[in-house]
Order: C-alpha cells, then sequence, then structure tokens
C-alpha cells in the first residue's frame, strides 16, 4: 500500500512482494488492475488523479464475497 501524506513527501510505503525483493511490482496483482508503482522511486501524484485512486477491480478474478447484502 503507497501512503501519501503530503504532496511532496520524501516518504512512502511500498512492500516489496516479488519473490526475490529486486523487482518492484503491484501489490495487488492481479486483483487491481493499472495499480501505479514508484519509477526511479518516485510516484508522481497525478496517476493517482483518477476515480479509486486510479485503480479499477479486475473483473475476469473470479472472486468471492464472503457476505451478501
Amino acid at each position: 500500500m503507497q501512503l501519501f501524506t503530503f504532496t511532496n513527501t520524501p516518504f512512502s510505503e511500498f512492500l516489496m512482494t516479488s519473490p526475490d525483493c529486486s523487482t518492484l511490482r503491484p501489490q495487488f496483482d492481479p486483483i487491481l488492475l493499472d495499480e501505479p508503482v514508484p519509477v526511479n522511486g518516485r510516484i508522481h501524484k497525478s496517476v493517482l488523479d483518477k476515480p479509486g485512486f486510479g485503480v479499477e477491480l479486475n473483473r475476469d478474478c473470479h472472486l468471492k464475497r464472503p457476505y451478501s447484502h
């Protein structure tokens, strides 16, 4: 999960989820589509300027809701 508290923050938390921790990949792949990841250690706030912080649920994933409403 990325955490932005200020527009010019020098700090962001990002978990390494690749098996060997040498590459940066989206944390919620394949559940979320177009998940922004830092490039060269940076991520620009413009990539989050979309509904849902720029991500979309992957409808091809057959997810089950644990509860019905």
